[in-house]
């Protein structure tokens, strides 16, 4: 049988098994040819088929279309992992279990994914191993399936020793372990030796070495990341000998990455920070982070070879189809083009009065807290009222009780959750015997709260049935009769339990393990006054993302106006990180060139400064960027008078040189090559608001000036985006008055007069001074008529325009005063949630500056951080070193009653 060429046919099953024995031969460190040359005694026509089924595999997992990823440039050559082996028993028995409760098409993006992360990762039986990975999902969308598809497939390939890294709290870790014992340990009993169970955090006292030096087991650990934990891992492999250690690998999956691993400074985290490095210390241990806000993961110094940037790989996951995410909530940021109206989201988001926050809040000072005695005020009345009709109305129109939450999330403070949990109590146990004796005034505010909110947000629009109050009043008794109080806190002896035969009715209240990765099953409502200063930590409050099948149309958010409009700037920041990694892996780059750009983003300076790690000073970068003005003062008629002036001197600048307002390619009104200074100079000129997070005049000013010297920037054209047809007209110095955009505001209520219009451009305002429609652009970038272009693909097509130096773009936007000049002002109701109109004191001039991408690679100016008040966040190391000191208690005792 010796040459292949004459050689008789095999059959498939021969040859999958053998491109099975070359992929086992691969994960063991050989390379591929290696493998090849190790099976002398098979036929090499065998071979050769197999090697060709390999390989084909291997293309399949690799070119996979979903999901985006970055990698090292020898992580995508050195590709090892085809995908799972006939052999295998964990991931098997994992996707059968999957199946059953996930559509086809989600388990096999489960599998996609995880077999891409496997594959990116290092071949178990490698010399040595020291991968830094990360994976990047959304809120409440299934990470935890993804990483336990990871794990199962690394258990199959011959990792032996998985540690999964939890939050902080016991409740968290308690639900992972829950969660992989499920999925994971218990269909496969023969094959894990669990570490950890869901009473018992690490405290092992059996020798690592016997088990670990075992090649046919898989050991499992679910372990907080707490410092006597931690400690107590590291010191237990420890005790294992070198030669173990050399032939264990290890890998550590890290979920909510993003919390409490990086050192940033903080005595505690600088400690688990240490501490997960030290594991990784070990000879054969690869890391792989899971985050849905990779703000601080990739804040991390990717130059510190030990820390945990991750610099070999970064996979983005889609977006689940049905996910309801921060655009289905809070909106979409702008139109596609100037005419076209803008999404605002749902209409499921009611505010709570400053005056509430105040009441709810508890006092930083000792003594007033000890006095303070909190209440239930107007909006967590409602909130929670609504809780009980929602529910109702789940079990209604499902026919059975399903689990249904509530979070109340007013206080990172575990104090102040149980005087909170007291009035929530008593006021529950009122509204209960309300129900109960059928008070007539009872039913009337559930039914006017039922009326106002079910037509703001309609069943039908999402296929869902409509209920009336008369039929949900029966079931309002038994709801309210189900509901029971949970306080969720490291001191609480409550636990979440949403086992499938005792459906939970809950309001619970808690804060860090609230706001971060613990699945509150049923979500419905939520009242949430918590200020954070860190992005990251405020999209981690997200709770209420997820998944809503059936109830879409009954999720509420109570919170206050300034979280509302920080999660606004919130959701812009999070999808350009995702489009930049997107544009990142075209352009062939590295995980280790993408933190440059989010570290620089004129957003970021609303990050907490302890994640930035240097308090006060930061770096901004305007390259490729787009950055616009949306805040106004509103009822100051001299400050958005002296904007009008501005504007008009510029243009009246520009034609005493020469310039002619119709000298753009394009249609609109305008001034092509227009020179640095005058844009400078009317920058000096232009009054930006207070408040205004991303536009720094000065920074702006010295960025623009750096890029001059480089020779870019030098010339800019100006565009006036007057609308096509508009009756307000607005004198600024050109022949024939300019017309006016009509633009609505926020609800948000503000004291300063602010009025925030959320965005003035839209994504076509890019190519505003170019001749040019989006049906051309979208044909010389192959895309179809309904795909949606992004500011990305726009700035790529002007950039292959403009060969030589690259220009800027200054976008003008003259708004009208009023919005609805018929209405009166004092007749309006509030229209929470949705837009109302501006009654400026005079016309508003908004304006849109738009960067090239610069060839400058240090693009980059200082700038000063805001400072958060430090007033407004709370003292929470004491209580995180007391939840220490309790748990090294409890592992002391667990290990007392082991020994």
């Amino acid at each position: 049988m010796g040459d292949f060429m004459g050689a008789p046919e095999y059959s498939d099953s021969d040859v999958e098994a053998m491109a099975d024995t070359l992929a086992t031969l691969v994960a063991g460190g050989k390379t591929l040819q290696g493998a090849q040359a190790a099976l002398t005694y098979v036929p090499a026509g065998l071979v050769h088929a197999a090697r060709v089924l390999y390989e084909k595999r291997l293309n399949l997992i690799k070119e996979i279309p979903d999901p985006d990823f970055l990698a090292d440039k020898h992580r995508k050559v050195g590709f090892w992992y085809s995908g799972p082996r006939h052999d295998d028993v964990v991931w098997p028995t994992l996707k059968a279990r999957l199946l059953q409760e996930l559509p086809a098409t989600a388990v096999e993006g489960v599998d996609a994914a995880s077999s891409m992360v496997i594959g990116l990762g290092s071949p178990p039986g490698k010399e040595t191993i020291n991968t830094r990975g990360l994976v990047l999902g959304y809120v409440q969308s299934g990470k935890t399936t993804n990483f336990m598809s990871v794990v199962a497939k690394a258990a199959d390939v011959g990792y032996r020793l998985i540690i999964v890294l939890t939050g902080t709290t016991e409740n968290l870790r308690t639900q992972t372990q829950d969660r992989i014992n499920d999925y994971l340990i218990d269909p496969c009993v023969s094959i894990w030796n669990p570490l950890t169970t869901v009473d018992l955090d690490f405290s092992v006292t059996t020798s690592a070495n016997a088990i670990l030096s075992n090649p046919s087991m898989r050991s499992i650990a679910v372990v907080k990341k707490n410092p006597s934990r931690l400690r107590r891992l590291r010191n237990w492999i420890k005790t294992a000998s070198a030669t173990t250690r050399q032939s264990c690998p290890i890998l550590i999956i890290d979920d909510e990455a993003d919390q409490a691993s990086i050192d940033v400074g903080t005595k505690r985290q600088s400690t688990i920070n240490g501490l997960i490095r030290d594991l990784l210390g070990n000879p054969k241990a690869a890391y792989i982070a899971y985050t849905a806000t990779p703000f601080a993961n990739l804040l991390i110094d990717p130059s510190v070879e030990q820390d945990l940037y991750p610099r070999d790989f970064i996979v983005d996951l889609p977006r689940p189809d049905n996910y309801f995410g921060a655009e289905r909530i809070f909106g979409q940021l702008e139109a596609e083009s100037l005419e076209d109206p803008v999404d605002d989201g749902l209409d499921v988001v009611r505010l709570i009065s400053e005056l509430e926050v105040d009441v709810v809040r508890p006092p930083r000072n000792k003594t007033l807290f000890e006095q303070w005695s909190p209440d239930v005020p107007e909006a967590m009345d409602a909130a929670i009222r609504w809780f009980l009709l929602a529910t109702a109305a789940r079990r209604l129109r499902a026919g059975q009780v399903a689990h249904s939450s509530m979070l109340i999330h007013t206080s990172m403070l575990a104090g102040a959750h149980e005087k909170t949990a007291e009035a929530v109590v008593d006021h529950l146990d009122a509204l209960r015997a309300e129900l109960v004796n059928e008070a007539p005034t009872a039913f009337a505010v559930f039914r006017d709260l039922w009326d106002s909110e079910s037509v703001r947000v309609k069943a039908d629009t999402f296929g869902n049935e409509p209920l009336t109050f008369d039929d949900l009043m029966p079931h309002l008794i038994e709801t309210a009769r189900a509901a029971k109080v949970i306080v969720d806190n490291y001191k609480s002896n409550d636990r979440l339990e949403y086992d499938k035969k005792h459906p939970q009715t809950a309001i619970v209240i808690g804060g860090n393990t609230l706001s971060r990765g613990l699945t509150l099953e049923g979500l419905t409502a939520s009242y949430f006054v918590r200020a954070s200063s860190a992005y990251d930590t405020l999209l981690q409050m997200g709770r209420w993302f997820g998944y809503r099948m059936g109830y879409e149309d009954l999720i509420r958010i109570w919170m206050s106006s300034e979280l509302k409009s920080w999660f606004l700037m919130l959701s812009i920041v999070e999808a350009e990180i995702r489009e930049e990694i997107k544009v990142y892996e075209a352009e062939g780059k590295t995980p280790a060139e993408l933190p440059v750009k989010i570290r620089t983003h004129p957003q970021m300076s609303v990050t907490s400064a302890a994640k930035m790690r240097s308090a006060v000073k930061a770096q901004v970068s305007y390259s490729g960027r787009r950055v616009q003005t949306i805040m106004f003062n509103e009822g100051d008629s001299d400050w958005l008078n002296g904007n009008i002036t501005a504007t008009k001197n510029l243009f009246g600048r520009l034609i005493h040189q020469g310039h002619d307002e119709n000298e753009l390619e394009a249609s609109r009104r305008g001034f092509q090559d227009v020179s640095a200074d005058d844009i400078l100079d009317f920058l000096d000129a232009y009054k930006v608001h207070d408040a205004a997070k991303s536009i720094d005049k000065d920074a702006i000013r010295r960025y623009i000036e750096r890029e001059r010297s480089e020779g870019d920037l030098k010339r800019w054209d100006v565009v006036l985006m007057e609308p096509l047809n508009g009756e307000e007209e607005l004198d600024l110095g050109l022949v024939g008055k300019v017309r006016l955009l009509r633009r609505k505001k926020m609800y948000i209520p503000s004291d300063d007069g602010t009025a925030n219009l959320k965005a003035i451009a839209s994504t076509s305002d890019r190519v505003a001074d170019l001749d040019v429609g989006l049906d051309f652009i979208r044909k010389s970038l192959n895309l179809v008529s309904t795909d949606k272009i992004t500011d990305r693909q726009l700035l790529q097509f002007r950039q292959l325009r403009q060969k030589s130096d690259r220009k800027g773009l200054l976008c003008i936007y003259p708004i009208a005063k009023d919005s609805d000049p018929g209405l009166d002002k004092s007749a309006l109701e509030p229209a929470e949630n949705r837009r109302v109109p501006l009654f400026a004191a005079a016309d508003v001039i908004g304006l849109c500056f738009m960067f090239p991408d610069s060839r400058n690679p240090r693009s980059v100016v200082d700038y000063v951080a805001a400072k958060v008040d430090a007033d407004y966040l709370e003292a929470l190391e004491e209580e995180l070193e007391a939840a220490d000191e309790l748990d090294e208690e409890k592992a002391v005792q667990e290990e007392l009653v082991k020994a």
